[in-house]
């Protein structure tokens, strides 16, 4: 089941939060210790408002995908999205698409007109799923961030919702 996360999934989706910054660092901006360290009150603020959209096996939450609108008036035609998460038991399963099409259709529903996402130049396997679902590449960033001392580049990637 793919639904939007409420306050009542603060605990199950810190976790795997938590979980996915420990299995695969690169994949988040934020470090493990920025993540602990955010108070449940912001966690709660964007779970209130939407902006997680989750993956669901059985009751056990196992994916989750955010999905950002641009702040100030001028930006409000796109969201960024970002990060999405699938736990390694749930993979292979088509969840991660699940996910984006979720996040696609919570998009069109605010009259959003393009998405946006950063994803590590290295990591292939997400930039074959982001293609597949319609994003493209628009620009690199290079040492957008630097991990354990090693500068990482990042593809900027776009999909327009009204093309």
């Amino acid at each position: 089941m793919i639904r939007a996360l409420t306050a009542g999934n603060l605990n199950a989706y810190r976790s795997l939060w938590l979980h996915g910054l420990s299995a695969d660092p690169s994949a988040f901006l934020l470090t493990a210790a920025e993540a602990v360290a955010t108070a449940d009150s912001a966690l709660v603020a964007k779970l209130s408002a939407g902006e997680v959209i989750g993956a669901f096996d059985s009751e056990a939450l196992v994916g989750f995908v955010a999905l950002r609108r641009g702040g100030p008036e001028r930006m409000r035609h796109m969201a960024d999205v970002g990060p999405l998460y699938v736990h390694p038991s749930a993979r292979r399963r088509g969840l991660a698409r699940a996910l984006l099409d979720a996040a696609v259709d919570a998009a069109l529903q605010m009259g959003v007109l393009q998405l946006e996402l950063c994803v590590d130049s290295q990591n292939l396997g997400a930039q074959v799923l982001y293609q597949a679902c319609g994003f493209e590449q628009i620009g690199l960033r290079p040492r957008s961030v630097i991990v354990d001392g090693v500068a990482r580049n990042d593809l900027l990637m776009l999909r327009q919702l009204d093309a």
